[in-house]
């Protein structure tokens, strides 16, 4: 299960624009169906102002599902049978060597910003991570940031491909990358 972020010029781009690479072929996302490298559908949150229809959503081509396009600003859970490469055309990336501090993050719940160090001090988030890189299984890392962390520090830098999870104690909480 891989999470993926949809931010882009193109504000609804159809599923079906999307294309896969396990390595060897590059498929359409039909074709990644028919050849089972992909389940046919990707969760969303549907964050609706009314909390009791808040609840997950489907995305997908096939009929029958909540809805057929990326949204921007949304984040989206994505099962793939195979290891490869997702493309969506017009949307940008990361590139393999990009690397970013730790301590040039920063988290808003809407009313304040904090780094990432303030963040875990006022139990904003946990300390420990959960981490993996590459298929890898997934490793608890301790994060740093500033002089608040004086125990192990396991990870200095984010890079790119890697997937890093973060618990939040608070509800709302947005991340925010800093240049």
């Amino acid at each position: 299960m891989n999470l993926i972020g949809y931010s882009a010029e193109a504000v609804n781009l159809s599923l079906s624009s999307a294309t896969f690479h396990d390595g060897t072929t590059e498929y359409t996302w039909a074709q990644a169906l028919a050849n089972n490298k992909q389940q046919a559908y990707l969760a969303y949150y549907d964050s609706n102002s009314q909390a009791n229809l808040s609840k997950y959503k489907y995305l997908s081509t096939l009929s029958g599902f909540d809805d057929t396009a990326f949204r921007n600003n949304k984040g989206y859970w994505i099962y793939s049978n195979v290891s490869g490469n997702l493309t969506l055309p017009s949307v940008g990336g990361s590139l393999n060597d990009e690397t970013y501090l730790w301590n040039k993050l920063r988290f808003g719940n809407g009313s304040e910003e904090k780094g990432v160090a303030d963040a875990v001090d006022d139990n904003w988030l946990e300390k420990k991570f959960k981490y993996t890189t590459g298929g890898t299984a997934v490793t608890f890392i301790d994060i740093c940031g500033s002089t608040s962390f004086p125990d192990s520090c396991d990870k200095t830098n984010l890079s790119s491909w890697e997937g890093i999870f973060v618990k939040s104690n608070v509800d709302n909480l947005t991340l925010i990358r800093q240049n």
